[in-house]
C-alpha cells in the first residue's frame, strides 16, 4: 500500500491555495504530517493553529457555525434555514467554502426566505442534507409531526443542480414526493419518521416515482416501518441501486432476486436478533457483482453497517465510501475517522488520516498501532518507533504490535532490542 504522491503533501493540501495568512500556516503544519513524531507536543500546535484559522477558514460564516474541518478545509456545513438565507450568497462564492463537500440546512420558520435565496444563488456543491425533522436541535423536542411534504419538495427543488439529497422528514397518508423536480438528481435518500403510527412509506415511495428525476440512479429508504415488497418490485428500471432499511429484510431480498439489473444494493448491520436478516455468507452471494452500500443517518446501525462491509464482508472500496459520507457528518467520533484511514490503500492518505484521529483522541491506542504501521510501510522507521511504543504501553499483551516493533528495531539496526520485542511476540 504505497503511492507516488509526494508524501509531504496531503492531497486535500494541494488542493487550493490557503485563504490567509493563518490558513497558510495551518496547511504548511498538515504538510508534515508523516515527517515528524505525531506527538502531544504536535497535536497542541495543531489545535493552536486550528483554532488561529477558524475564523480564516469560515469565511462568511458565523464563527459559532456547526462544521466538519477535515485536512485543512471546511467539508460540511450545517445552518438552519433562517441563518441560511442571509449567507446563502456568499457561501455560493467565499474562497473558504470551495472546499464543501455537503451543506446541511435545517428547516425552520426560515424555509421560505432560504428557498429564494437558494433559487437565486446556487452552490458550487451538489450534495444536500435537507433536514426537514422539525426538531429542536439542542433540546430534542419534537417541534410538529404535521405533513409538510410539500414544503419539503419545494425546498428541495430550490437546490436545482443537486446530484445527492437526503430528505428527513415526517410522513403522513397525504404524503408526496411527486412534486420532485431535480433534472440533475442522481441520489436520494429518504430518513423518514411516521406520524401516529402510520404505515405510509410504501404510498410515498410510489409517489416517487412520478417526480421528475430523469438521472436519478440510486433510492435509500430509511424507516420504522415495514416496506412493501411490490411496491419495490415496481419500481423504475433505471433505478439501479436501492437501499431500504427498517423491518423490510422480505422486500430486500425480493428486489435483488427480481432484478438482475440492479448494480449496487443497501445491507445493514447483521442483526442476530432478526431471523430474515441475511448473514454474511448469504449477504455476499446476493452480492455477487454487484456494490454494497449502508444507511447514512441512524449513526448506530451506518456505523455498524459500514464496520460490517469492511471487517466481515471486506468489501473495502464500498467501506471506503460509506465512511467518507460519515466522517463528514460525525467529524468529531474517533471511531469514524478510524474506519476510514483503516479503510484506505495508499499510505500516505492512511498517515493522514490516521492523524485527524488522534487530533480527537491522541491516546487512542489502535490508531497509534496502525498509524506506526503505515509508517513503517513507507521506510519511515523512526517515525514508526514512537507510535508502536504508545500503542504497546496501553497494550503491552497486543503480541503482533511487539512483532511489527521487532521489525523497526531490526531495520534501525538495534538488534538486541528486535530479539527482545520478538520474546515478547511469542510469549516469552
Amino acid at each position: 500500500m504505497t503511492s507516488s504522491t509526494n508524501p509531504s503533501q496531503s492531497s486535500a493540501a494541494t488542493v487550493a491555495d490557503p485563504v490567509g495568512p493563518k490558513h497558510a500556516k495551518l496547511l504548511e503544519f498538515l504538510a508534515t504530517r508523516g515527517q515528524v513524531e505525531f506527538d502531544a507536543k504536535q497535536i497542541k500546535r495543531w489545535q493552536q493553529l486550528l483554532k488561529q484559522a477558524r475564523a480564516e477558514l469560515l469565511g462568511p460564516l458565523p464563527q459559532d457555525t456547526t462544521v466538519a474541518i477535515i485536512d485543512g478545509w471546511v467539508r460540511r456545513v450545517t445552518l438552519k434555514c433562517s441563518e441560511a438565507a442571509g449567507l446563502w450568497p456568499a457561501i455560493a462564492t467565499a474562497p473558504a467554502l470551495a472546499q464543501v463537500e455537503e451543506i446541511e440546512v435545517v428547516v425552520d420558520g426560515g424555509l421560505e426566505a432560504w428557498i429564494e435565496a437558494a433559487r437565486q444563488h446556487p452552490q458550487r456543491v451538489t450534495r444536500f442534507y435537507l433536514n426537514a425533522d422539525y426538531c429542536d436541535q439542542d433540546t430534542g423536542e419534537i417541534l410538529s409531526e404535521d405533513d409538510h411534504s410539500t414544503e419539503v419538495v419545494a425546498a428541495a427543488n430550490a437546490l436545482r443542480d443537486a446530484t445527492e439529497l437526503v430528505l428527513g422528514l415526517y410522513l403522513h397518508p397525504t404524503s408526496s414526493l411527486a412534486g420532485l423536480d431535480l433534472p440533475q438528481l442522481t441520489s436520494l435518500a429518504v430518513c423518514a419518521e411516521t406520524a401516529s403510527g402510520a404505515e405510509c412509506d410504501p404510498a410515498v415511495l410510489r409517489s416517487l416515482t412520478q417526480a421528475h428525476c430523469p438521472q436519478l440512479r440510486r433510492v435509500a429508504w430509511e424507516s420504522r416501518t415495514a416496506m412493501d415488497p411490490s411496491v419495490v418490485a415496481s419500481l423504475p428500471p433505471q433505478w439501479t441501486e436501492l437501499g431500504f432499511w427498517g423491518p423490510s429484510h422480505a422486500a430486500v431480498q425480493a428486489l435483488v432476486a427480481g432484478r438482475p439489473s440492479l448494480t449496487a444494493f443497501g445491507m445493514s448491520d447483521h442483526d442476530r436478533d432478526d431471523p430474515d436478516a441475511p448473514g454474511d455468507e448469504a449477504l455476499l452471494k446476493l452480492a455477487e457483482g454487484r456494490r454494497l452500500f449502508g444507511p447514512r443517518c441512524a449513526y448506530i446501525k451506518a456505523f455498524n453497517a459500514g464496520h460490517r462491509l469492511l471487517h466481515a464482508l471486506e468489501r473495502r472500496e464500498d467501506a471506503l465510501e460509506h465512511f467518507a459520507a460519515l466522517r463528514g457528518r460525525n467529524c468529531r467520533d474517533i471511531d469514524v475517522h478510524f474506519q476510514y484511514a483503516y479503510a484506505l490503500e495508499d499510505d500516505h492518505e492512511v498517515v493522514n488520516a490516521y492523524c485527524e484521529a488522534l487530533l480527537i483522541d491522541p491516546d487512542h491506542e489502535a490508531t497509534h498501532n496502525n498509524l506506526g504501521n503505515a509508517l513503517r510501510r513507507l521506510g519511515r522507521p523512526r517515525l514508526a518507533l514512537y507510535h508502536l511504543l504508545r500503542s504497546l504501553e496501553a497494550m503491552p499483551d497486543y503480541r503482533e504490535g511487539w512483532s511489527y516493533l521487532a521489525e523497526v528495531y531490526r531495520e534501525l539496526g538495534q538488534e538486541d532490542d528486535a530479539r527482545a520485542a520478538e520474546a515478547r511476540a511469542v510469549g516469552d
